[in-house]
């Protein structure tokens, strides 16, 4: 796995979402990075990380980075973690698998639910943009909108570079992850501390957040969750100022 590093301190890991990368963190490194050293992955088949088999399963590459991340960071020292997404439901078996070292998980709108039927995404194929990068680039725009940010002053530039960037480089299907039912068992076996981050709008028919938060909570008892105003799914960048302010919070308490 591709690792970006930064600032000096006690280590924070930072696992990504589907179809992204280290770049799904952009506004939160610097910041954490004044107190923290910072260790923003690609997963493997994702960013310049190398590449898995297409067909290998949830589990397998569950497994998989269980196993490169043992060899990154070798020894029993202290960890923090946080997980967006797809990387959610990663950070959450990793926390399990790596007790009592990884001390402080912070799960923003993690993955890792069972595959339910909810409403459908009226998302848009990016194979319909063939060749053509600006009807590309609108897909990204349009997607970013229904699965990612709630206002759409928050589709800059370079949030659509960033969705580009990793929507071409993406090599494995997140899914075999994010609908792989592991999150809640990972959950109710951890005994560090845990931290849910939830983007005010991040709620909708195929992501119904009153659910999937109460069955957090369930699993987990007393839950620390915090609701981010202004924010949808991708709170860390839409919202960036509090998602930093909280994540600084929890990582500093002992």
């Amino acid at each position: 796995m591709t690792v970006h590093r930064s600032g000096g301190g006690p280590d924070v890991v930072l696992f990504h979402g589907g179809m992204g990368s280290w770049k799904h963190w952009t506004r939160n490194i610097e910041p954490l990075a004044e107190r923290f050293t910072v260790h923003a992955l690609d997963h493997p088949s994702y960013g310049a990380s190398a590449t898995v088999a297409r067909e290998m399963t949830g589990t397998a590459y569950l497994d998989l980075v269980h196993g490169l991340f043992l060899e990154m960071f070798p020894g029993d020292g202290p960890l923090r973690f946080a997980g967006f997404s797809f990387g959610g439901a990663i950070a959450a078996n990793l926390a399990r698998r790596l007790a009592p070292r990884v001390t402080h998980l912070c799960l923003i709108s993690p993955g890792g639910f069972p595959t339910r039927r909810f409403g459908e995404r009226p998302t848009r194929s990016y194979k319909e943009a063939g060749d053509d990068e600006k009807l590309f680039r609108e897909i990204c725009r349009h997607n970013l909108l229904v699965n990612m940010l709630s206002d759409p002053t928050s589709v800059t530039e370079e949030a659509v570079d960033i969705q580009a960037d990793g929507v071409r480089r993406t090599r494995f299907n997140s899914r075999k992850v994010s609908g792989g039912g592991t999150l809640l068992g990972d959950l109710a076996g951890l005994t560090g501390r845990i931290r849910l981050l939830w983007g005010e709008r991040d709620d909708s028919p195929f992501r119904p957040a009153d659910l999937l938060i109460g069955e957090i909570r369930t699993a987990v008892g007393a839950l620390d969750v915090h609701r981010i105003p202004r924010a949808g799914h991708w709170s860390a960048y839409e919202n960036a100022p509090e998602v930093n302010r909280l994540m600084l919070e929890f990582f500093s308490l002992r």
